[in-house]
C-alpha cells in the first residue's frame, strides 16, 4: 500500500471523524443560539400531502432501526457480546437480516420522498438545492450500506469485519492514535459507506437535518424565546 493511500486513510478515518463531531456539536449549538427559528424540518406538507405520510413514515422507521442497530453493533464491547453468547457470526447474521430489512424499508420511503420532490411540481418548485442534496446523499449512504450487507454475506462469513468496526469506533472515543489502521483491513464498500455516513453528520448543522436533534432536546426547543412579529418596525399587538 502506497504512502499516499496511507495518508488518505489516516485523514479520512483518523482525523475526519473528529472534525465531523466538532462541526456537528458546535455548529448545531451555534445555529440554535443564533437562528433558533431556522431549526425545523422544512416540511412541504402544506403544499401537497400525497406520498408524504407513506414515504416519511417508512423512511423514519427504517432509519430509527438502523441507527439503533449501528449503536448496538459499534459501541457494545466485545467481551459483553461474548458473555451473552453473541458470537461474531451471529452478530453478522443479525446485521444481514435486521439491518438489511431496515435498510430496505428506509430506502423505499426515501425513494417515495425523492420521487415526490422531483415530480410534484409544487413541491419541486419550492425546494432548495440543499434539500435535493440531502436526499441524494441519504440514498447514497443507504445504498452503500445495502452493498456492504451483500458483500458481508458473500465474502465474510466469520463476522470479523464487524469486530474491526467496533474496535475502530471505540478507539476513536478513547483517542487511540492507531485506530484508523483497522480500516485498512475492510473492503472498499465499507470505507465508502463510512465516508458518506460522516458526510451526513457533517452537513447536519447547515441543512434541514438539524431537526434530528429536536426529539432529544425538546425541553430546550420548547423553552426558546418567543418570536417577535413586527409591522413597520413596531411589535404587532
Amino acid at each position: 500500500m502506497s504512502n499516499w493511500t496511507l495518508i488518505w486513510h489516516y485523514l479520512i478515518f483518523g482525523v475526519l471523524p473528529y472534525v465531523v463531531m466538532a462541526v456537528l456539536v458546535v455548529g448545531s449549538i451555534a445555529r440554535f443560539v443564533l437562528a433558533p427559528y431556522s431549526w425545523k424540518s422544512q416540511s412541504s406538507e402544506i403544499l401537497d400531502k400525497r406520498g408524504l405520510t407513506l414515504g416519511a413514515n417508512l423512511f423514519h422507521l427504517g432509519v430509527i432501526f438502523l441507527f439503533c442497530g449501528h449503536c448496538f453493533g459499534l459501541f457494545t464491547p466485545t467481551w459483553l457480546l461474548d458473555d451473552i453468547g453473541l458470537t461474531p457470526r451471529i452478530h453478522q447474521m443479525l446485521e444481514i437480516i435486521a439491518g438489511g430489512l431496515s435498510a430496505l424499508v428506509a430506502i423505499t420511503g426515501l425513494l417515495v420522498l425523492t420521487c415526490r420532490r422531483l415530480f410534484n411540481e409544487r413541491v419541486r418548485t419550492s425546494s432548495r438545492p440543499s434539500q435535493f442534496s440531502v436526499l441524494f446523499l441519504l440514498i447514497a449512504v443507504i445504498v452503500l450500506g445495502i452493498c456492504c450487507v451483500i458483500n458481508s454475506y458473500e465474502y465474510d462469513r466469520s463476522g470479523a469485519t464487524i469486530i474491526l468496526f467496533g474496535e475502530w469506533v471505540r478507539g476513536l472515543f478513547t483517542f487511540d492514535p492507531n485506530a484508523w489502521q483497522l480500516i485498512l483491513q475492510v473492503p472498499d464498500w465499507q470505507k465508502w459507506h463510512i465516508f458518506t455516513g460522516l458526510m451526513i453528520f457533517l452537513i447536519v448543522p447547515f441543512t434541514r437535518l438539524i431537526h434530528i436533534w429536536s426529539g432529544y432536546f425538546t425541553p430546550f426547543y420548547l423553552l426558546r424565546p418567543h418570536q417577535i412579529m413586527r409591522t413597520n418596525g413596531k411589535p404587532m399587538k
